[in-house]
């Protein structure tokens, strides 16, 4: 599934009132809306640089992230999976920060996200077997990250 489009249609009646001599009748109409979607996998990982285990799963990251601070241990937090639409999807964080995630469009399988994280907020793109890391401040000695990515095996 490379992402979702729900569509919804409805059929609106309207009827004019009646004019001299003639009878008052309905006109019908179909009123197109639609939605999209997106699944969206939110993964909130602590990431210390002191000796340690990098959790199954987050060499990616780890190799990412390394070209600017070389983190020895990554630790996932919490998994979540999200259904994105134009309305904000809050993320409450370990931190006691928040993270708002919208998405703003799709196509071809690829969302344009709107994060906002205090004290900024960003548009990304996100694509299949794609993720974004963004740093969402300190908690517990280390750093906390989001991570959002698509879900895998969709």
């Amino acid at each position: 599934m490379r992402g979702a489009l729900c569509v919804a249609a409805a059929l609106v009646v309207v009827a004019f009132p009646a004019q001299a001599g003639r009878p008052r009748l309905p006109v019908a109409k179909v009123v197109l809306g639609a939605e999209q979607q997106v699944p969206v996998q939110a993964e909130i990982v602590l990431a210390t640089t002191a000796a340690g285990a990098v959790e199954a799963g987050l060499e990616g990251m780890q190799a990412t992230l390394g070209k600017k601070v070389k983190y020895g241990a990554l630790k996932r937090l919490s998994t979540q999976k999200l259904t994105v639409d134009a309305k904000s999807q809050v993320l409450a964080l370990p931190n006691g920060k928040s993270a708002e995630v919208k998405l703003e469009s799709l196509k071809d399988g690829v969302a344009t996200l709107r994060v906002k994280l205090a004290p900024t907020e960003s548009t990304y793109t996100l694509a299949r077997d794609k993720a974004f890391y963004l740093q969402a401040g300190a908690h517990e000695g280390g750093d906390l990250w989001l991570v959002l990515s698509q879900p895998k095996g969709k």
